[in-house]
């Protein structure tokens, strides 16, 4: 389990001899295995845990007479066990506690991850268990050896009593925490090879070992319930209930490295390959499908410590904005679930709304005019796209109004915007933007994601007021229809700026931001897997593919080669230096020939969205923030939430007729009409980023029997329903209503 590979010794004898080289230092390093089978390993704790187990049953049935002989040797040997299980645990903490030599190299580190596999650690472990049920013994003897038994299993007589044998982060929290804290003080190189190798651990340990460090976050924090923050009179004075301690510290550094591992896709992807392309791929879970697509071994979720949605993350959020404390969760964005994310997002721009809302009032006292507390956007039906920039354009000048709530009014309609008609704006400007007749986006029929148009006619100040408009959305929680790859969020994340205490930008070093193939298969698959086939081919690539370092692009049906460095038209792709045209081919492809339409973009974004709040999300978070969930409705979500209103008193409104020939109807409804449906109802037809079970609709009783339409307040989310007799009636009346009309009247 502990074999210290030669191809371990060969890499540090190789980096000390290349030591301050620079084409080395330019190389990513290659880091070997840690030589562990974890199989094995695993196999070793399982011969342990089950030592003893059916020891008598394999033995000949004695007689009635020896009961108690019977009862002594299943005790003895369950006492066994115990004391087997208890030696192993109590040897573990000692060379925690004295590993013996100073924890400096790769190899030293070994054990660490040996360990740290127990079985018995891990939340939800088995408990011991006898051999049989045990009868009451009738001699002296046995019972004194039962009494020993239990005595010597009590917690109270030892630290690694009964129930310390049994698994979890609660009853081993002596020997995780000097686990985490010995991991995490490694030096930088040492953090280096394990981030190296967790990217290489199977699934299942992997999984294991985070779910590991989020239950003992987990115990920590448990300990902590009864602690409030420290405030005075001018606020928080950066004393958070767990900001001292240093066991939670110790593990979310430890979880960081694991995070960083779940991400690190280059050194997976020969790997991620074979199963993007193997036969059982396709039989694998959605989300298991979905980080694999993003190169992750896990999705990002799995970090989620939902206990954490019960802390006070405002407070939390706050201090670590004034950097006045040692730790705080925030620091560690991937232990935040995506509703305690948007619970801080939310709070960022509601404080940014009410400052320049005050800043408003007060502006029109002092001054004596009119000055409105909102963004006001007048748009008309039939211009919506030129009156939309118009106005964006506008308030884009005066950052202040961007920050202020957004209120849209369409001409000649008569309907008040209480976030109906944001959300029916949001949706329509989004579809006609992103549409490709409009030319600022092209979109790719196999995939079916729009990118950059690189050959655009359009200025640069259309893109930044794209951008502004993806701010505006996030800034007021509407999600819209679009259909931009990940990686243009991934992009986005990266190139954020970093904001200071003080408000202002922070210039810090970033690592190289890199692209892949995987990157490029998301968006044009087929190009792909054309490049693909150029790296993987083992014959002679200049004579066979006869290529030169130029792309070709498509502008408007004329087709245009560009060259990839100087000289590249006349630089053949050889076998030598095909990884290297296939790097500038995606750089050219992903970057440099849409720059000029990305940095107006990113700008105009963080126009809106600049701030600390944004810089916890994940680029695949921000997606779903923006996008919002593309999954199946789940009917029976959106009615178990669902609220009613004057159905009568008598009875429960779910067993009204009218009621369940509604919820009946949207079942039985093909999945584009059930989105229909919900846009009609809502205004958008996406489920929020927390799930269905956060879209409450409310269905509403107008009155008896009548010809008269459904009514929806998209403002409110409610759809309100006439007691038709007939389920014929009201399906029709429904579909016509969804179907034929258009903001607040009929086509």
């Amino acid at each position: 389990m502990l074999t210290v590979g030669r191809a371990v010794r060969r890499e540090r004898a190789n980096s000390r001899n290349e030591k301050g080289s620079k084409s080395h230092e330019s190389r990513p390093s290659v880091r070997a295995p840690p030589g562990i089978d974890w199989d094995l390993t695993r196999g070793f704790y399982d011969l342990i845990l089950d030592a003893g187990k059916g020891l008598l049953s394999s033995l000949d049935p004695t007689n009635d007479s020896q009961t108690d002989v019977d009862c002594y040797d299943e005790l003895a040997i369950d006492d066994a066990r115990i004391d087997m299980l208890k030696v192993l645990l109590k040897t573990t903490e000692n060379i925690l506690k004295r590993p013996g030599r100073p924890l400096r190299r790769p190899e030293d580190i070994r054990f660490l991850l040996v360990i740290i596999a127990n079985p018995l650690l891990y939340p939800g472990a088995a408990k011991l268990t006898t051999n049989r049920s045990l009868t009451v013994p009738t001699s002296s003897e046995a019972q004194t050896r039962v009494q020993g038994l239990q005595k010597s299993s009590s917690p109270k007589t030892s630290p690694l009593g009964k129930d310390n044998v049994m698994g979890g982060p609660g009853y081993h929290s002596g020997l995780l925490k000097r686990v985490f804290g010995l991991l995490s003080n490694l030096p930088n190189e040492c953090h280096h090879f394990l981030i190296t190798w967790f990217s290489i651990m199977p699934e299942k340990h992997f999984h294991r070992l985070v779910e590991l460090g989020c239950s003992f976050t987990t115990y920590r924090i448990t300990r902590h319930d009864n602690k409030t923050p420290a405030r005075s009179a001018s606020g928080l004075r950066g004393k958070l209930p767990y900001s001292d301690d240093w066991q939670i510290k110790a593990t979310a550094r430890v979880m960081s490295l694991l995070d960083k591992a779940n991400n690190n896709s280059l050194g997976r992807r020969k790997h991620m390959r074979s199963m993007s392309t193997g036969e059982g791929f396709n039989t694998l879970t959605a989300w298991r499908q979905d980080a694999y697509r993003r190169g992750q071994i896990i999705p990002s979720s799995a970090f989620y410590n939902m206990r954490l949605d019960y802390c006070d993350l405002i407070a939390d959020f706050d201090v670590w904005e004034s950097k006045v404390a040692k730790f705080c969760f925030c620091q560690y964005p991937f232990f935040l679930s995506m509703g305690a994310k948007i619970q801080i997002l939310e709070h960022d721009a509601r404080r940014q709304m009410e400052v320049q809302a005050r800043n408003a009032f007060l502006t029109n006292i002092s001054n004596r005019t009119t000055l409105s507390q909102y963004m006001v956007l007048k748009v008309r039906r039939e211009c919506l796209v030129e009156d939309s920039l118009k106005g964006i354009s506008e308030s884009a000048g005066t950052l202040d109004d961007l920050k202020k709530g957004l209120r849209v009014e369409f001409v000649g309609e008569e309907g008040i915007d209480a976030g109906g008609l944001k959300k029916e704006w949001f949706l329509m400007v989004a579809r006609e933007v992103f549409d490709p007749n409009h030319g600022l986006f092209i979109y790719d029929e196999d995939s079916r994601y729009c990118y950059f148009n690189p050959h655009s006619f359009e200025s640069s100040e259309e893109f930044y007021l794209v951008g502004v408009l993806l701010g505006l959305a996030i800034y007021n929680s509407t999600i819209l229809d679009i259909t931009l790859p990940s990686y243009v969020f991934r992009k986005l994340i990266y190139f954020a700026p970093q904001y200071s205490s003080k408000g202002g930008v922070e210039a810090r070093s970033r690592p190289s931001f890199r692209r892949s193939l995987e990157d490029l298969a998301v968006l044009r698959p087929a190009l792909a897997v054309g490049l693909q086939k150029l790296l993987d081919f083992e014959g002679d690539v200049q004579e066979t593919f006869c290529r030169d370092f130029v792309a070709e692009t498509e502008k408007y049906g004329e087709k245009i080669t560009t060259p990839l460095c100087p000289n590249g038209e006349n630089r053949p792709v050889t076998n030598t230096n095909r990884k290297e045209f296939v790097d500038l081919y995606l750089k050219y492809i992903l970057d440099t020939s849409v720059s000029r339409q990305f940095e107006p973009f990113k700008r105009g974004f963080y126009t809106v969205c600049g701030g600390n709040a944004l810089s916890l999300f994940g680029p695949e978070e921000i997606e779903l923030l923006v996008r919002g969930s593309a999954e199946p409705l789940d009917v029976e979500a959106l009615k178990a939430v669902a609220i009613y209103d004057g159905w009568g008193s008598g009875n429960a409104p779910e067993s009204d007729t009218v009621v369940k020939w509604f919820w009946n109807f949207f079942e039985r409804i093909s999945p584009d009409e059930q989105r229909m449906l919900l846009s009609f109802i809502t205004g958008s037809d996406r489920i929020p980023a927390m799930g269905a079970t956060n879209l409450i609709i409310k269905v509403v009783c107008l009155g008896l029997d009548c010809d008269r339409f459904p009514v929806a307040r998209t403002c409110f989310n409610q759809i309100c329903l006439w007691r038709y007799k007939r389920r014929e009636k009201l399906e029709r009346l429904l579909w016509r209503a969804v179907t034929e009309s258009e903001g607040f009247g009929l086509k």
